[in-house]
């Protein structure tokens, strides 16, 4: 769940884009995991989603390997692109601003670090171990 204020519009980067409507300091947190917000999706309910929908999950949730989840944000965390020079770096269950931010600055992540398997045409976890 973003803990700042936030926006949701169309982005140079892909589509749409979360975007800070406040400064941000560099090490601030500015999202945080909160099970009573985002939604977990097993890995096994995938298969039983409608492709549009399984489609959507794939695109916009962080793939958690260990946990075989899904996570889903609730909030303008599920349209936060990639960048290679992210403005937010993943700990794990939270996300703090690489460096200071501006009002209107997009809010991005590594996809390397925040696994989008639509992202990376990756195949879904369960047809691979098929």
């Amino acid at each position: 769940m973003f803990l700042v204020k936030h926006y949701v519009t169309r982005s140079e980067i892909h589509g749409l884009g979360v975007f800070t409507h406040v400064p941000i300091r560099a090490g601030d947190t500015v999202w945080r995991y909160d099970p009573m917000f985002d939604v977990d999706i097993p890995e096994a309910a995938l298969q039983k989603f409608p492709e549009d929908l399984a489609q959507t999950v794939l695109h916009h949730a962080e793939y958690i390997p260990h946990l075989g989840i899904f996570r889903l944000g609730n909030d303008g965390d599920m349209f936060m692109n990639h960048s290679k020079d992210p403005s937010l770096i993943d700990r794990g269950e939270e996300m703090i601003a690489a460096r200071d931010l501006a009002p209107g600055t997009e809010l991005t992540c590594d996809y390397g670090q925040v696994h989008v398997l639509g992202f990376e045409n990756a195949p879904r976890p369960l047809e691979a171990a098929a």
